[in-house]
């Protein structure tokens, strides 16, 4: 091989080198790219699978998706995630959630006041529900600082409870159910509705607590629930659990006086014991024992609330239900213990 050849040969070999290295460098990047390409679409779905939304005090929460494990901090949040068909995912309630029946079945974390923090998140769970109603705001921030997420709920009226069950369905991937649920519930009021069209709506106090004497203010839940079920309460009052003076009431002289509670027999026993007090026998109502002692679930913002403003509606306008309707469905009259009647919000 002459000189000229055996440059041109080493020169060819050299490309060859240079071309397979630069091959082998394409490779590594196509591959790293392709590594980094992964990375970037895991973080995003990774922030696909988390949803943000605002709850009902106005909070941005942030969720991860889907939600497989909740915590109940209230017993009409228990009711409704029951309800809704998601009762599966709810891994701890309070002491005072005892209905359904399989909501004692759960791990309990304490009262709604004073949840046990340490137990909430031993329990992991993706979400916590809460409720301005009983829960308090210090309860909320200190979850969110253990990096627990926290929805909370606010309805003031009748329709909201309803909307607030949907919210729910939505967030707990249960939307079917809820969606069915309040249609049907919606569906009912406004049946009741056609039927108390044109009456007088009966004037009446209900009795939240009797020592102190407290009812429920005009924006409240209960407050539209009495109004549905033909109702006017005397006390009006911006606050949501007012202390009320008893010569207020005698002075309105309310037709009826309303009670929610699941033992009738406690509630005849402390009237009894009223009528021994000054004052009381001043409320003809009382006098003439017309009284009413609704399910506790009156005093729930959760689906069974329609039940109860039936029932009221059945007892103040007898008169307008024909003996042949069915009468409100059982599970109206179960609830949980009055101890919860009186919680001021705090949130």
């Amino acid at each position: 091989m002459t000189s000229k050849a055996a440059i041109a040969s080493g020169a060819a070999k050299r490309w060859r080198a240079l071309a397979l290295a630069l091959c082998a460098l394409a490779v590594l990047f196509a591959a790293a790219s392709a590594q980094s390409a992964a990375s970037q679409l895991y973080a995003r779905d990774r922030d696909a699978a988390a949803l943000t939304v605002t709850d009902e005090l106005g909070r941005t929460v942030r969720l991860s998706q889907p939600i497989r494990r909740i915590v109940s901090l209230a017993p009409n949040l228990t009711e409704t995630v029951f309800a809704i068909g998601a009762g599966d995912l709810l891994v701890g309630d309070t002491d005072y959630c005892d209905y359904p029946a399989e909501a004692t079945k759960k791990t309990r974390i304490g009262g709604p006041v004073n949840p046990s923090l340490e137990k909430i998140a031993s329990l992991r769970p993706d979400l916590v529900l809460a409720t301005r109603a009983i829960n308090r705001l210090a309860t909320v921030e200190s979850l969110e600082q253990l990096g627990i997420s926290v929805y909370v709920t606010d309805p003031r009226t009748v329709d909201e409870v309803l909307t607030s069950t949907d919210k729910l369905g939505r967030l707990l991937g249960a939307e079917e159910q809820s969606a069915a649920l309040t249609a049907s519930l919606r569906g009912r009021l406004q049946q009741l509705q056609e039927r108390l069209a044109g009456t007088e709506p009966r004037s009446v106090f209900f009795i939240t607590w009797v020592d102190p004497l407290i009812s429920v203010g005009r924006n409240t839940f209960l407050a539209d629930a009495l109004h549905l079920a033909g109702a006017r309460s005397v006390i009006e009052t911006p606050q949501d659990w007012p202390q009320v003076n008893l010569e207020q009431v005698v002075s309105a002289q309310p037709e009826y006086l309303i009670f929610s509670s699941d033992d009738p027999d406690q509630i005849h026993r402390q009237m009894a014991e009223l009528r021994g007090r000054p004052g009381w026998l001043g409320l003809e109502a009382l006098r003439r024992n017309q009284i009413v002692i609704l399910s506790e679930a009156f005093s729930r913002p959760a689906p069974r609330l329609i039940d109860t403003i039936e029932q009221l509606a059945r007892a103040l306008h007898a008169d307008r239900f024909s003996s042949a309707q069915p009468a409100t469905p059982p599970a109206a009259r179960l609830s949980v213990s009055p101890a919860l009647s009186v919680a001021a919000g705090v949130l």
